[in-house]
């Protein structure tokens, strides 16, 4: 018998028996369908805490602080004790492969004033030139460049962050009226202005800050975590804010620690996400300490790795339960065409040819199983992602994030892996019906 031959009696006899082929096929739907969407909401929720991570920050940039060895506070060894953040490290930085950009980042807290509008707010000092290599999108204006000196950039989020004070003690909030990039600003470090004695005939002696007019270049987008709520400067600009800072406050020790020009936070961009790993494992063999979102988003794969290997071991009973419905579909068409076989055999069928009829049929089942089952499983897909917006906010994943995401690869691994369990499951009823006699077949009424 050629090939042709047998894909006609097999999709004769399959269609000979409608009933009972639907209820196989049926069986073959279910299993593939709860498999696909049960991993689908397992990669719908590793895309979601990816896209979480993101608004949290660049996925491509490691941060990098001074190691302080033990629990103890103590140096561990000799790498930690010489480990120093200062302009040598940033040079060493930037000659790791893979490695695109390099900025110190140092940090203070001051005030802005703007008319009868107050926000405190964090002064980030980072180095202009390197800015744009790093995942800062601006929204309106531009980013920091070289020679800016009291221009600077706003967070997203910072138009919130002023209030009236005078409105605030009376117990009235008054949402604020503030243009960025128009309005005057004033920074300073003095917190406590407009503040009298905190007892009557009491003298207060306050340090004498610098009031700073500064002037916004550009805002950047909302719904980064991390660039939100602050202002950017040129580092340089921030340094000597800092020094005359802790000047006014007679504290010279902190001014003697800027002048050895030792860094808190280094920021290091990578060219691809990739090679994340390997730089910051550089980093950390170099005796700093290197942390990125990856390490997050490495825990949060194992915990979807882990929930996906359940939800997938609960679909995969409902397609244990259909190949055995393949193989008892197969096992009651032997009993049934035990004449066919013998006579099959009479007229010369090899054996070969009679195993792959029957597995030609128990793969058709398994085939056309999984084909309408990935078709079931995106109609599911599709409602569970429309009919859902509310779990995606419970989740704090957003509304339009999808939920279930079914890639391309899984559509050919689902229909390939049923057809294969139709062949697994018909392999026994056909072993069955080679080994059956010829003559006792052909008397089997």
């Amino acid at each position: 018998m050629n090939s042709i031959d047998l894909i006609r009696m097999g999709l004769k006899n399959l269609w000979r028996r409608k009933l009972r082929t639907f209820l196989t096929v049926l069986g073959v739907i279910i299993g593939t369908s709860s498999i696909v969407v049960m991993l689908s909401l397992g990669f719908g929720m590793q895309e979601a805490f990816k896209g979480q991570l993101s608004r949290m920050g660049s996925l491509n940039t490691i941060n990098v602080h001074k190691s302080y060895g033990g629990y103890d506070g103590m140096p561990s060894d000799r790498n930690n004790r010489e480990a120093k953040l200062d302009d040598k490290a940033i040079i060493s930085f930037k000659n790791i492969p893979h490695v695109t950009a390099v900025t110190p980042i140092i940090e203070t807290w001051g005030m802005i004033k703007s008319g009868r509008y107050t926000a405190h707010t964090s002064i980030k000092g980072i180095d202009p030139l390197a800015m744009e290599y790093f995942d800062f999108k601006i929204a309106e204006g531009r980013l920091l460049q070289a020679g800016d000196n009291l221009n600077i950039v706003f967070g997203g989020g910072m138009k919130y962050n002023f209030y009236d004070e005078k409105a605030m003690r009376r117990g009235r909030y008054e949402e604020p009226d503030v243009d960025l990039m128009n309005d005057r600003m004033v920074l300073t470090f003095d917190m406590d202005t407009g503040m009298g004695p905190t007892m009557p005939g009491e003298h207060v002696q306050r340090p004498k800050y610098k009031d700073y007019n500064i002037k916004a270049v550009g805002v950047l987008e909302e719904g980064n975590w991390e660039t939100d709520w602050g202002i950017y400067a040129p580092i340089d600009v921030v340094q000597k804010m800092i020094q005359e800072k802790e000047k006014a406050e007679g504290n010279s020790q902190g001014q003697n620690k800027r002048n050895q020009q030792e860094y808190e936070r280094i920021m290091i961009r990578v060219d691809d996400i990739k090679n994340v790993e390997a730089v910051q494992q550089k980093i950390k063999d170099d005796g700093f300490e290197a942390y990125s979102l990856n390490d997050m988003l490495d825990e949060m794969n194992r915990m979807t790795g882990i929930i996906q290997a359940v939800l997938g071991g609960i679909g995969a009973i409902s397609l244990l339960v259909a190949a055995i419905g393949i193989t008892n579909t197969m096992v009651m068409s032997i009993y049934e065409r035990t004449k066919e076989i013998g006579v099959m055999k009479v007229i010369g069928a090899s054996l070969k040819d009679i195993k792959k009829l029957f597995l030609f049929e128990s793969a058709m089942i398994g085939l056309l199983g999984g084909i309408v089952g990935i078709i079931f499983s995106h109609i599911l897909s599709f409602l569970v992602n429309k009919f859902s917006p509310a779990f995606g906010d419970f989740m704090g994943i957003g509304g339009e994030t999808k939920i279930s995401i079914i890639p391309i690869w899984l559509i050919f691994a689902a229909m390939g892996f049923s057809a294969l369990i139709g062949i697994i499951s018909g392999y026994y009823p056909a072993r069955r019906a080679m080994n059956l006699s010829a003559l006792d077949a052909i008397r089997t009424e």
